[in-house]
């Protein structure tokens, strides 16, 4: 009888289009486009440029295109930018209740693996339809185990399998070989949440490491190397080995009929997706009540236990931008002084916009209603205070599938992101291309064209 690993690995390899429901589909292209918007906005930044020379060096010359270089590179390096990118300005998609970040590691997968290989675009779609499925049923698995219990991070931990379901799929290998890619995934799965703690530009790299891991895994195996046949669940397996109390029901449970992709999350700013709900609840105060930031006493917000521990240890003097954005007081004293969450916002804190002094008046405790509701919920109580009143709001995080984001808003957030880089005509072109993509539009046609976005290194 076969286990998780190989059911997992036969469902991957045999997925078709028209297995895919329609919600399925349009879920996939909706962050497909969010994806490509991330990966614009964080091609250029300073940690994304160091893989990308890092890539440029090391890599061929390949047919699969990097958003933060203007040449082409074999897909792994490729997905390793791209990945890098996307993952780089805490703008890219999430999932509940997994908290992985699936779209940063599949899309540039996908996107690397089917230029190289010329796919359709209805094969892209369902080897990322799968790699998303892949990535939040992991989550389902060992949410909130693996990070609060382990300190493990989930968007590498967790993304390194989908990446490598992603790629099973585009090539189309055997079960033997799928099923030995999703055990090699397993050995390439690592990255801890000590960015939580002590900063640095790792927390970037981690999708790119998911996805070029990924690639490497159904590469490898599809030259005939070989994994443990029960990588996954095994005594000393994956969840064993990584995850306190894990649930491996949920990683075959209603496969195919049951798409628990339907939990995934659009970002509506760049932080951290367990500020999203504290910042919401924050926006409905300061948007209904005439408020000075200057005669705000004090802002106590109340979350989850797994949030505070994740977001509540770095206080309002971070020292770098993962820290900012990773610094629940901080992202609160931003929005205080500069009036938002935006990578506007973020560009004045690296010219040195100091909110201490606002992020110091901010209060943290745990929330009974947040914490019934974690993790298939992100919410926050918010109370502000001034001299003379106090208002208390309760939110959820924008963009989840209890406050879904439409069409309408999922296109202004990517104008409002990328128009600033490549023009609003480049934008457009590009979300027509995505929306093509099911009804055969060229694969080749969706990545932004680099030569106008960045000069080469």
């Amino acid at each position: 009888m076969s286990g998780a690993t190989e059911e997992l690995a036969e469902w991957t390899r045999s997925l078709r289009f028209d297995d895919v429901p329609q919600h399925v589909i349009d879920r996939v292209l909706a962050h497909t486009l969010d994806t490509i918007g991330a990966m614009i906005v964080g091609a250029d930044r300073p940690w994304t440029r160091s893989v990308a020379e890092y890539a440029s060096i090391e890599s061929p010359t390949g047919r699969s295109r990097s958003a933060a270089l203007d040449r082409t590179l074999r897909p792994e390096w490729a997905a390793l930018t791209n990945a890098t990118a996307a993952h780089g300005f805490e703008i890219d998609d999430y999932a509940l209740p997994g908290l992985s970040h699936p779209g940063s590691v599949v899309v540039p997968t996908g996107f690397a693996v089917g230029e190289d290989r010329e796919t359709s675009g209805r094969i892209l779609l369902t080897a990322m339809a799968a790699g998303f499925e892949t990535i939040v049923r992991f989550g389902e698995a060992c949410t909130p185990s693996l990070t609060s219990d382990r300190g493990f991070h989930v968007t590498s931990a967790l993304g390194v399998f989908g990446a490598a379901a992603t790629t099973i799929r585009i090539d189309g290998l055997s079960a033997a070989h799928a099923s030995a890619a999703l055990g090699i995934a397993a050995a390439h799965a690592s990255g801890t949440t000590e960015f939580t703690r002590t900063g640095g530009d790792i927390k970037r790299l981690h999708a790119g490491m998911a996805a070029s891991a990924g690639i490497r895994s159904a590469a490898i195996a599809a030259r005939g190397f070989t994994a443990p046949t029960a990588a996954v669940e095994g005594e000393r397996g994956f969840l064993n080995s990584f995850v306190a109390h894990p649930n491996p029901e949920h990683l075959t449970a209603g496969l195919g009929s049951r798409w628990a992709l339907d939990g995934l999350a659009l970002k509506r700013w760049c932080v951290c997706a367990g500020i999203q709900a504290p910042l919401a609840g924050l926006d409905q105060i300061l948007s209904s009540h005439s408020i000075h930031p200057n005669g705000v006493v004090s802002v106590d917000v109340g979350v989850d236990r797994a949030t505070l521990a994740h977001v509540g240890h770095i206080g309002g003097s971070p020292r770098d931008m993962t820290e900012a954005q990773m610094s629940l007081h901080h992202a609160v004293g931003m929005r205080l002084i500069s009036g938002g969450n935006d990578p506007v916002h973020y560009a004045r804190f690296e010219a040195g916009l100091d909110v201490a002094d606002a992020a110091a008046r901010v209060a943290l405790h745990v929330d009974d209603a947040a914490e019934a509701a974690f993790p298939n919920r992100l919410l926050s109580t918010v109370t502000l205070r001034t001299v003379d009143r106090e208002i208390t709001v309760r939110a959820e995080a924008p963009g989840t599938p209890s406050t879904p984001m439409d069409r309408v808003a999922r296109e202004a957030k990517f104008h409002a992101l990328v128009d600033p880089i490549i023009g609003e005509a480049d934008a457009t072109r590009l979300i027509v291309a995505i929306d093509a993509l099911p009804d055969g539009g060229p694969v080749s046609a969706v990545m932004p064209h680099t030569r106008k976005m960045h000069p080469p290194l």
